[in-house]
């Protein structure tokens, strides 16, 4: 009985030194993840969703319309939309602006203004293309809404 006694209380030591020390913290701490990018805001495959024509419109309401469910992309390091076209290296700076600063910018009246959806903080996200002479994109952004402007139109986005 003795001997058996031993038996299992070596195969209780092996079976223990078997699984290792799993209930020990592992010698590396887990990594971290990234912070947050501050411009996560902006960055979205947008889609536009509405327009406003400015008093200095290029185009009729009829082709502002046209630009409807057309698509304006913005990642961490490029942006594309139907007016700038393509960057693939853009630099980005950002700043807050007013719902009255971007209407008298681009001559919207301010009924109109007001309608735009851009309630809250409104951060104004300027992309330039840093490799070509691709047009720089201007994104003003309010919550899930945003909102470019294009030779006297501004285009409402949605994500």
């Amino acid at each position: 009985m003795a001997r058996t006694h031993r038996y299992r209380e070596l195969l209780a030591i092996g079976a223990l030194s078997l699984g290792g020390c799993g209930w020990l913290p592992p010698d590396t701490p887990p990594a971290r993840p990234s912070p947050p990018d501050p411009d996560a805001a902006v960055l979205h495959d947008w889609k536009v969703a509405g327009h406003v024509l400015g008093t200095r419109a290029l185009i009729s309401d009829a082709d502002g319309a046209g630009f409807h469910d057309r698509r304006v992309s913005v990642t961490p390091t490029a942006y594309a939309s139907p007016w700038s076209g393509r960057c693939d290296q853009a630099r980005r700076g950002r700043q807050s602006r007013a719902l009255a600063e971007i209407a008298t910018a681009h001559d919207i009246a301010a009924d109109r203004a007001t309608g735009l959806g851009l309630a809250g903080p409104i951060i104004e996200y300027q992309l330039q293309c840093a490799t070509n002479r691709t047009p720089a994109l201007i994104v003003y952004v309010a919550g899930s809404h945003a909102l470019t402007c294009w030779s006297g139109v501004c285009y409402l986005l949605a994500r």
